[in-house]
């Protein structure tokens, strides 16, 4: 696969996945304002917009791209990621050659590419149809950390199933960029049936427990805290929180954790028992756990593989775990 050259540092690359396979997930976060340069590369990109705000360019085209969007971009085309002004962006990158869509699903992707072309490159994936997408979308991720035949067959075929649902999403959209609505007003409580709607009513709120949680990783984080800052029950709110991210609480709250620890852990001198103690860990088996399950490798094996084999790791002081500072206002506990 090629290489994608962006003209300036992007922050983290949180995790890229791939063995050989013509396929590879790149998880990225961007601080609010960050950009990166205008590029273009030979294979596909689906631009999975998982959290936060970006603004992407994708040819001539340029627009806002909010949490759970999905952007197109056909191979040559030139394109740029930046996280809007005031808000952080989470991205979820999915790179893959046109040779690794099976030959049944090769006609949507042409399909897809060419109505990106013409200005249908970006989707919302709100509903049923869009989490299918997203669940896709990681599971082939997953699947090209795999290099044996059976991984490889299961990562075609996720990915031109991918494809197909991509495609039938933009026919149906048919739209650059979801058209801003005020939300209804909100429920006191919903029933589940409801809650996708609900939801999608909260997303202000939502996007705003989000950003907490971005300002508040090193420290403790409760469930009742966040509900508080959203002005719901702790109960209700838990399950809204999985409706309108995909995740649980907790698992949110890690994921954000690790992407901050694999940005600190590019910085040579920093120790990583310091490392896990500034992201919110207390407990340095448990961080090393959390990381290689979402990452592949421990926190000492992804620094040596991005700072290189001749990398020397710096001695632990011994040092005592610091006590969690309060929230703003306080799990996952690491």
């Amino acid at each position: 696969m090629g290489v994608c050259a962006t003209g300036t540092a992007l922050g983290p690359e949180v995790r890229a996945t791939g063995t050989g396979l013509p396929v590879r997930l790149v998880h990225r976060w961007l601080p609010a304002g960050e950009r990166e340069g205008v590029h273009s590369h030979s294979f596909v990109e689906f631009c999975h917009i998982e959290s936060g705000r970006g603004l992407l360019r994708t040819g001539d085209e340029s627009g806002v791209a909010g949490a759970h969007t999905l952007t197109v971009v056909p191979p040559g085309t030139a394109h740029a990621l930046a996280a809007d002004n005031g808000w952080a962006c989470t991205a979820n990158l999915l790179h893959f050659e046109v040779s690794a869509v099976p030959a049944g699903q090769g006609a949507a992707l042409r399909d897809l590419c060419r109505l990106a072309a013409s200005g249908h490159a970006r989707v919302s994936l709100r509903g049923a149809a869009g989490r299918a997408i997203e669940a896709d979308l990681v599971q082939v991720g997953a699947l090209s950390r795999q290099a044996d035949l059976p991984a490889r067959e299961a990562c075609g075929a996720g990915l031109g199933r991918l494809c197909v649902r991509v495609l039938r999403q933009v026919r149906d959209a048919r739209v650059a960029a979801p058209s801003p609505q005020a939300p209804p007003a909100r429920p006191e409580a919903a029933p589940a049936a409801g809650r996708e709607e609900t939801a999608a009513a909260a997303r202000p709120e939502i996007d705003h427990v989000l950003a907490y949680i971005e300002r508040n990783l090193a420290r403790s984080i409760s469930r009742q805290d966040l509900a508080r800052q959203a002005s719901f029950a702790p109960s209700y709110f838990s399950a809204l929180f999985r409706e309108a991210t995909g995740t649980t609480i907790p698992e949110y709250i890690n994921a954000r954790r690790v992407v901050r620890a694999q940005e600190l852990l590019r910085q040579p001198q920093t120790r990583v028992s310091a490392v896990c103690y500034a992201v919110g860990f207390r407990d340095l088996s448990n961080f090393n756990r959390v990381f290689k399950r979402i990452v592949g490798q421990t926190p000492r094996e992804y620094r040596r593989a991005v700072l290189g084999d001749a990398y020397e790791e710096p001695e632990e002081a011994d040092a005592e775990v610091p006590a969690a500072a309060p929230a703003e206002t306080a799990l996952a506990k690491g």
